[in-house]
């Protein structure tokens, strides 16, 4: 009955995250997680003021992690904001008796394409052993479940390596440089020093290989690095670098998506403006 009531819950939930996405604002799996981190920083930050008031934990010790938090956030910010752009020129050609063309722009690459994906999905095979072990009396696989501790050394490489597997996967999804060459081909561009078609494709793929993977590496570091130092004052799990790093990526995109939303409403405004004037004049 366990089993079955987990299945149905992960199911609804992951139907609901879809429907999410196609009828709202942002990745509504990334949402989910999102409010579910929210809603347990109260109890977090309440347990962390008694450990103070207890002793256990000293106010400068607080004042540390404080300061790792807000270093961590601010680079955290600095990373997802920077772009990698590769310059694109196009060249000029006649369109009738015009010339059109000749303009130079870029194609923004984000450093970490795949956003919080990865360390979504890595955490979650982990604890999938874990998992298993409560509703199992196997010996062997409350073994593995031992040592899958988040603060082992076998847990965090395999994190580590999880997460470099699904940055270059789940960017493989969301990028395809075939088809960005191609587009650029058709409108008359080019990469400066590079010959458009394959030569261009293989560019951008190389380029965003390196991309992904120093975007890979850099959440490994938010990921591991915070959860050893904090688990070592006894810290709550929330104030972990992968709550740090889920929190921030879904607030960006979201106010990402809230800013182009906004905007689309400007631009159909002023075109439906334009319309009524037309009308008024006819």
């Amino acid at each position: 009955v366990t089993m079955i009531t987990l299945t149905a819950g992960t199911v609804f939930l992951m139907w609901l995250g879809e429907q999410m996405t196609q009828k709202g604002i942002g990745n509504g799996i990334s949402m989910i997680i999102f409010a579910g981190i929210v809603a347990g920083l109260p109890s977090a930050l309440t347990n962390t003021f008694r450990l103070v008031s207890a002793g256990e934990l000293s106010l400068i010790v607080l004042l540390l992690i404080i300061l790792l938090m807000a270093a961590v956030l601010a680079f955290i910010v600095f990373v997802e904001r920077g772009q990698r752009r590769i310059p694109i020129h196009y060249a000029k050609r006649m369109l009738g008796r015009k010339m059109v063309g000749g303009q130079t722009t870029h194609l923004p690459l984000r450093i970490n394409v795949a956003g919080v994906i990865p360390p979504i999905f890595a955490s979650s095979i982990l604890l999938f052993p874990a998992t298993l072990a409560n509703f199992s009396s196997v010996e062997w696989l409350k073994q593995i479940s031992g040592y899958m501790t988040p603060t082992s050394v076998i847990y965090n490489l395999a994190y580590i390596a999880l997460i470099l597997f699904f940055a270059y996967f789940y960017t493989a999804i969301l990028f395809d440089p075939k088809g960005i060459s191609e587009n650029i081909q058709k409108q008359g561009g080019f990469i400066p020093g590079i010959r458009p078609g394959a030569k261009t494709r293989e560019y951008i793929d190389r380029v965003l290989s390196r991309i992904t993977l120093w975007g890979a590496l850099y959440m490994s570091v938010i990921c591991v690095l915070p959860m050893l130092l904090i688990s070592q004052f006894n810290i709550p799990f929330y104030f972990g670098g992968t709550s740090l790093l889920i929190v921030v990526g879904v607030s960006m995109d979201f106010m990402g998506k809230i800013e182009s939303y906004l905007i689309s409403r400007q631009y159909e405004g002023l075109m439906g403006g334009g319309k009524s004037r037309l009308k008024g004049r006819q």
